[in-house]
């Protein structure tokens, strides 16, 4: 199994960046980065990154700055001019891929998300996404990567459209021809929602049955407070094993055993964890995505081996 990670969270700052990089680049199960598309744009190539990695470009970071700042702001804005600063923001995300292309660098996915913060309109998302869809992405598919929807109880972390809705306008554009969309699973922000770890395994399946099931990435949460924050916060949070990881840390080597299974092979799986700041240097940065990367690499084996008669 080859993995894309999410390593912006725990890059760390400064010089030491390019050690980060080039140390991670020794991983051998590592193919890719996730990289973050800001509201002021994308990330360049890290520095000491191999050249060959692919990468998954996410929008959520640019999504979530653009939408504290404007609460209209999302592709699934029933608000039309909040919709139109969103297909901008992810027209600069277009630019961004074909400069990556430019480089050299193979760009696999591009990772969009249906706000705004409990303003979204399912009609609203799928024009928004058949109109991209109709852009050259270079090669890379649409991916839409789940948040957690808006529950009752207590103020969601993201408050998206729900996992069910996202399915379904996905599956309504692929029986229209539009097969370069899939909705990807993210473990944490899909056990937010609910506050249950199998949340994340039904979102799978159910995805997976309805034929638009893309990718994996599995990034922890905690019930409790932590170092990472407050309850539920959607920090990124290292699986439980992985040495520093809150010891509440909801998720585990059977949580991804589990939801491996219930996925099935899959164009992108990967990880994406944050680490604090100023608690390690670039080597015990890096060996605890090591650790993340053994422990996913034991979940498929396990995962395999208990579908084996």
């Amino acid at each position: 199994m080859s993995l894309i990670v999410g390593a912006y969270p725990a890059q760390g700052s400064g010089t030491l960046q390019r050690q980060f990089f080039e140390e991670l680049g020794r991983i051998p199960s590592i193919r890719g980065l996730e990289l973050p598309y800001r509201a002021a744009g994308g990330d360049p190539w890290p520095a000491g990154a191999p050249a060959a990695w692919s990468a998954v470009v996410t929008s959520i970071p640019g999504t979530m700055q653009r939408s504290a700042l404007d609460d209209r702001f999302g592709l699934a804005s029933r608000d039309p001019g909040g919709r139109r600063a969103a297909l901008d923001f992810v027209a600069g995300m277009q630019d961004y891929v074909a400069a990556l292309v430019g480089s050299g660098h193979r760009v696999e996915a591009v990772e969009l998300h249906s706000a705004p913060p409990l303003h979204a309109s399912s009609d609203a998302f799928t024009e928004s996404l058949n109109e991209v869809l109709d852009w050259d992405w270079h090669g890379a598919g649409i991916v839409v990567e789940h948040c957690d929807a808006p529950r009752s109880g207590s103020a969601p972390e993201k408050g998206f459209l729900s996992f069910d809705a996202e399915v379904q306008i996905i599956r309504r554009l692929r029986d229209q021809g539009r097969k370069g969309i899939t909705v990807l699973v993210n473990w944490a922000r899909s056990v937010i929602e609910t506050g249950r770890s199998r949340t994340a395994a039904d979102h799978l399946r159910y995805a997976r049955e309805a034929g638009v099931l893309g990718g994996l990435m599995f990034s922890g949460c905690s019930p409790e407070t932590t170092e990472f924050g407050y309850p539920w916060i959607d920090a990124h949070l290292p699986a439980v094993e992985v040495q520093g990881a809150p010891a509440s840390s909801l998720l585990n080597g059977g949580e991804i055993a589990r939801c491996l299974r219930a996925a099935g092979e899959l164009p992108i799986t990967g990880f994406k964890i944050g680490l604090p700041q100023d608690a390690v240097s670039p080597a015990e940065r890096v060996e605890r995505l090591r650790q993340m990367c053994t422990l996913v690499a034991d979940a498929a084996r396990a995962s395999g081996d208990a579908e084996r008669p």
